[in-house]
């Protein structure tokens, strides 16, 4: 740790002499960056800030205006304090002198005894020293070991597992929901590091830079390009001093950030050839004919039609290598015709040609019959008579498949399509979308801070109010209050939203809010 003026002033060095703080007692702690010996009057002009001045009182022995302006320029320069070795030639510190310095809060010190002032200047210096240097092997091990990490294409886990030991202490990070996506609990247990996380998370505001915050002192870090951000790692308990966490969690944060880019990038050329046709052909970047030759010439068979289909996996996320493989076979297995690669970093696509003498429902069948029910579920576009028709329906595909992946167990299907959905499908497709968690804390960022703060039931009075489709009648039969009671708590929670409740659209957006704020938790519980 870099020294104070508290430390100087307890050293070995330092102690024979006596010192006595006079002013600025409340300053001791503050950092001292350097110590300087002089007696110049014009001393101040060679300060860069925190630097601690040894004296002899010489500048200040002219008039006593001279004196005041002498310390109040020192003060200018953010010098960290002055310390005065009385003698004869100079007993005491002019009173006015001790009074500027009181009304700045300056720290004056005074020795009574004679001291070697290259003796504390030798022994501070050694231990600035000794910090930059201690400073730059923690930055070379910060360094290298998170390039190791990269380089191994570790994963969330292992990031802030990593994080945690280097810091000493525990790291969460979370989702712009406040959902915990990894943490490592390093000197408490779990329980207590993730109690009641949400709302200890939503009384710490998200900031864009790195550094103290909260009521609990949180140390928290944006994730994600500037933007786009997608999450933030907080240190709890910080124990490191904020120069070196701040250092350490930025680069954990970088770590995170090409982690996600990467997407352990493990599949065979194959794959990613047909990965790559499939995603252009979702973003229609392709006419009819080349479609059909670059389709060709990846094997598929002409056929009277085409249908995609996208399969999103229902249980771990990070083998999509495996899941890959599994539909390759399933293809295969079933004697069909079609492409298969990659879509995202979790999900696969797959273009099926469908033969006359098959059909849609029975090639659907033939791939679904042959994968496990607990491997992944599918999602499938509408049919057409072209390869580029087709595969511009993998992004309806994928919207199915993905609110598929979040209905019941009961309620799915050996695949799904489009008629299946509704809204409350549709928020649980986005739901992990930044932008959708953005849109939630946009609309209920308010009432969420109010609600963790008093715990008034408020959020429950607007989902019990959108469920009544604003019919205040209505809401006040079914949550069993007057009218008179409930049109109050409406007022207050319209001072709270900042919106008007009677305006449609306020309450549509409320609504759609609500839902996916629900929808939320429950994916995270």
């Amino acid at each position: 740790m870099r020294p104070t003026l508290r430390t100087v002033l307890t050293s070995a060095a330092m102690r024979p002499g006596r010192p006595e703080v006079l002013t600025g007692g409340g300053r001791l702690d503050a950092p001292v960056r350097w110590v300087h010996v002089g007696e110049v009057r014009e001393l101040a002009a060679l300060l860069r800030g925190g630097e601690l001045i040894l004296s002899t009182g010489l500048a200040m022995r002219g008039t006593p205006e001279a004196a005041v302006e002498y310390v109040a320029e020192l003060v200018s320069a953010g010098a960290a304090g002055l310390v005065v070795e009385l003698g004869p030639d100079f007993p005491a510190v002019p009173d006015g002198v001790v009074r500027a310095a009181r009304d700045a809060d300056f720290p004056i010190v005074v020795l009574h005894e004679r001291i070697r002032f290259v003796e504390v200047t030798e022994e501070v210096h050694r231990a600035i020293v000794a910090e930059q240097l201690e400073h730059v092997e923690f930055s070379r091990e910060v360094h290298e070991t998170f390039t190791r990490l990269s380089l191994e294409s570790a994963d969330a886990e292992a990031i802030v597992r990593t994080t945690a030991e280097l810091a000493g202490s525990s790291v969460v990070l979370e989702d712009l929901g406040r959902h915990v996506l990894a943490f490592a609990a390093l000197g408490r247990p779990a329980a207590g590091l993730l109690a009641d996380w949400e709302r200890r998370s939503r009384s710490t505001p998200l900031a864009e830079h790195t550094g103290l915050t909260g009521p609990e002192g949180w140390l928290t870090a944006p994730v994600g390009l500037p933007g786009s951000r997608w999450g933030r790692l907080v240190v709890p308990n910080p124990q490191l001093d904020q120069l070196r966490l701040t250092m350490l969690v930025e680069r954990a944060a970088q770590a995170l950030v090409l982690g996600r880019m990467v997407e352990r990038d493990r599949l065979g050329l194959s794959l990613r050839a047909q990965g790559g046709l499939l995603s252009e052909l979702a973003e229609g970047r392709l006419d009819e004919e080349t479609a059909d030759a670059r389709a060709r010439a990846l094997g598929i068979t002409p056929a009277p039609s085409y249908v995609a289909v996208v399969a999103r996996p229902l249980g771990p996320t990070d083998d999509l290598g495996g899941l890959l493989e599994r539909l390759s076979s399933a293809v295969d297995g079933a004697s069909l015709s079609g492409l298969v690669g990659p879509l995202t970093g979790t999900e696969a696509g797959v273009l099926l040609a469908v033969p006359a003498r098959r059909g849609e429902p029975r090639v659907l069948d033939a791939l679904a019959g042959r994968l496990p029910e607990e491997l992944a579920v599918l999602g499938v576009g509408p049919a057409a008579a072209t390869v580029a028709a087709a595969g511009a329906g993998l992004r309806q595909a994928r919207h199915v498949a993905e609110t598929a992946a979040a209905l019941p167990p009961s309620s799915r299907r050996p695949y799904h399509r489009v008629s299946d959905l509704r809204l409350h499908g549709l928020v649980a497709l986005l739901q992990d979308d930044p932008r959708m968690q953005a849109f939630v804390e946009a609309e209920l960022a308010p009432l969420l801070e109010h609600e963790a703060a008093r715990g008034d039931g408020s959020l429950e009075l607007l989902r019990q109010y959108v469920a009544a489709g604003g019919n205040k009648t209505r809401l006040a039969a079914a949550s069993h209050r007057s009218r008179a009671s409930v049109y109050k708590r409406l007022e207050r929670l319209e001072r709270v939203l900042g919106v008007d409740l009677d305006d449609p659209v306020s309450l549509m957006s409320l609504g759609v809010a609500v839902i996916a704020y629900d929808h939320g938790r429950r994916a995270g519980s």
